[in-house]
């Protein structure tokens, strides 16, 4: 097994759909080293981000699957501690939206097994 130290996504602007960031294929697993949001905007904006099968879509609200949401205060950055310390196993992801588009930055690194 390999080991790799990995910027599994650096300043990727949510939307206003869920997307993923960082997704596994089905012989390899992630673990998550440091997880954060940076909100560019002046107004406050609600995250919500999941760690799910690749197959699962995220959902939200009551009964939702979702791992992390917060509202983010304007200009500031936030890690995302429900995060840090995860393994995304064989065909996983993190996905994650924004309730307004193009805003919010997120960067997530780790170490990639193989």
């Amino acid at each position: 097994m390999t080991t790799t130290l990995n910027d599994f996504t650096s300043e990727t602007q949510l939307s206003t759909s869920e997307a993923t960031l960082v997704s596994t294929n089905s012989t390899e697993k992630k673990f998550i080293g440091m997880a954060t949001v940076t909100n560019t905007s002046t107004s406050n904006i609600e995250v919500t981000l999941w760690r799910l099968n690749d197959t699962t879509t995220g959902t939200t609200g009551s009964g939702g699957n979702w791992l992390w949401k917060k509202t983010i205060p304007a200009q500031k950055t936030l890690t995302v501690d429900k995060l840090l310390g995860h393994v995304l196993g064989n065909s996983q992801k993190i996905s994650g939206l924004a309730a307004t588009g193009s805003v919010v930055n997120v960067d997530i690194s780790g170490k990639t097994e193989i």
